[in-house]
């Protein structure tokens, strides 16, 4: 065992001891792998090159490249690729005693309260499993950082116990936020609420891929095997907020960058953020900033 990072090829991939509950960084380029045992410790599996597949109980997650999956400590999880271009993945297995760790860090802080429900969310099977884009997470630019080391070959020298610290932290703010959002869904099953926020997550995906040319609610109901009333009412459920106003908030939030950026006149701004015309937009950027779009610039 090498420190906080090792790197897995196919010459040492039956050989390399991985030790449960560690803190350890992994690196992998391989062309095909099986394992029942993915999931040893609390693990953020981050794929940077083609797709790996992962199966906890009946529930089967393809992680492609530039995303990554977070899952809890659990046991019978497999995890299995077969490919002639080589997978590249990045395995993070963080200790259980870290992550409570990073939680009594955060819970002295006056600021934050977090009811103490990492006790119960952060053990297996009620954490929230799911895949995420990299850039849409907030230690994305982490991982990406971790990445860019890789390629240097100085990743060791970057990995250290802060790291992890760091990046536990990070993970926990990010799922406060789906404790949040399953919480707020009406639905008797732990099962149930889970793949409802799944599709929800990946309707809120696609809007903020989509936003300035989405016309209509069931465009992203569509996208998420939803239908048009159940989206948007367990949209509003899980994230105290209605599909159209995030849509709109994305929309303006483009808008003001647009405006700071300079170039191009109010009008023309409020035609490529798809408003139908300028008193709307000018009417809901008022709204949302305090001021008008021509006084801001």
């Amino acid at each position: 065992m090498a420190g906080y990072f090792n790197t897995i090829t196919e010459d040492n991939k039956f050989a390399l001891n991985k030790p449960a509950d560690a803190d350890v960084v992994y690196y992998s380029e391989l062309n095909e792998w099986f394992t029942c045992n993915a999931f040893r410790s609390f693990s953020l599996k981050y794929v940077v090159n083609q797709c790996i597949h992962y199966k906890v109980g009946n529930k089967e997650h393809s992680v492609a490249s530039g995303n990554f999956l977070l899952a809890c400590k659990q046991p019978h999880v497999k995890a299995y690729f077969d490919s002639r271009p080589i997978v590249k993945s990045i395995c993070i297995d963080i200790c259980p005693a870290t992550v409570a760790e990073a939680f009594t860090i955060i819970s002295a802080k006056q600021d934050h309260n977090f009811d103490n429900y990492l006790d119960r969310y952060f053990s297996y099977p009620e954490f929230f499993e799911a895949v995420y884009p990299v850039q849409s997470s907030s230690f994305g630019q982490k991982l990406n950082e971790l990445v860019g080391h890789i390629r240097e070959g100085d990743a060791s020298q970057l990995i250290n116990r802060e790291w992890f610290l760091d990046l536990t932290e990070k993970i926990i703010y990010h799922e406060y936020g789906n404790y949040l959002a399953l919480n707020g869904l009406n639905s008797i099953k732990a099962e149930t609420k889970k793949e409802l926020l799944r599709r929800l997550n990946q309707g809120k995906q696609f809007i903020d891929d989509n936003f300035l040319g989405i016309n209509e609610i069931n465009e992203v109901a569509v996208a998420c095997n939803l239908s048009e009333f159940h989206f948007f009412r367990s949209f509003r459920q899980a994230y105290n907020i209605t599909p159209y106003q995030y849509i709109l908030n994305k929309r303006l939030d483009c808008a003001l960058k647009l405006i700071q950026k300079g170039g191009m006149s109010i009008t023309d701004i409020s035609f490529q953020c798809n408003f139908p015309d300028l008193f709307t937009f000018s009417k809901a950027f008022k709204r949302r900033y305090g001021v008008s779009p021509s006084h801001m610039r």
